[in-house]
């Protein structure tokens, strides 16, 4: 009988050992997505940086160390990042057009993303000379 509740009890040790840690942190259903554009004409593998929580426009000079994150737009145009955390951010994005001249363009948007009110964000980002 002592056999039988000690093969319990470590049955019940070993499953309660065995159970994977909770998460650290949840990640939020919150995401960005862009197409970038050019008089009408689509922009693609453009970089754009993202720079969270911002009160004021970032420039387009800043060093990449100053932003947050970045990501790059696909054959497409369209780029996305998730998760992204919950605020006013500023998006800057760089690329290059080969039908105008100058062909380097740049452009900028300032987003909000809140979980109750919109927590994804599609859009296009236009950029200019």
């Amino acid at each position: 009988m002592q056999k039988r509740y000690f093969k319990i009890i470590w049955l019940l040790v070993f499953l309660c050992g065995c159970r994977p840690s909770a998460p650290e942190e949840i990640p939020l259903p919150t995401r960005i997505c862009i197409r970038t554009s050019h008089h009408g004409q689509p922009i693609p593998h453009a970089t754009v940086w993202v720079k969270y929580r911002a009160d004021s426009f970032p420039g387009y000079d800043q060093p990449a160390s100053y932003f947050d994150a970045s990501f790059e737009t696909g054959a497409d145009a369209r780029g996305c990042i998730e998760p992204v955390p919950e605020g006013r951010h500023w998006l800057i994005a760089f690329g290059y057009d080969s039908l105008h001249y100058p062909n380097y363009v740049y452009g900028s948007m300032l987003v909000d993303v809140y979980l109750g009110i919109k927590p994804v964000i599609d859009t296009t980002l236009f950029v200019s000379e």
